[in-house]
């Protein structure tokens, strides 16, 4: 984890919303309005599966995902490290770079899940 990281992860954050399609979609809006079109489609999705297969596992599941985003994006800083460390494993040549990456994904994920007030 490099210093810029370390810095951004520790300044403040903006609150966590609750855990429903809505509070999720006006939090999407505050934090990053660009991935209001992902959230849509990705919420239609899920209530179509909702729907075919009379289960609430597809909502539930969606509400976790969108959740856990809202975590990550509410520190700027992080956002921006699990985006860069997403290219380098989706992009990255040197195997031990991709590896490097993927762990410090899991690192962000699981300290915004922390600081979230959710321990993974």
């Amino acid at each position: 984890m490099d210093g810029r990281f370390a810095a951004e992860s520790t300044s403040p954050a903006s609150p966590m919303p609750d855990k429903t399609p809505e509070a999720l979609r006006l939090a999407v809006i505050r934090l990053a309005p660009d991935a209001l079109a992902k959230f849509d489609r990705h919420w239609a999705e899920a209530a179509d599966r909702m729907r075919d297969e009379r289960s609430l596992l597809p909502g539930h599941q969606f509400v976790e995902h969108w959740w856990m985003w809202v975590a990550v994006a509410r520190r700027p800083g992080r956002l921006a490290r699990m985006r860069d460390c997403e290219r380098i494993v989706a992009y990255g040549g040197e195997r031990s770079e991709r590896r490097k990456a993927a762990a410090e994904i899991s690192r962000i994920l699981a300290e915004s899940a922390t600081d979230a007030g959710r321990a993974l």
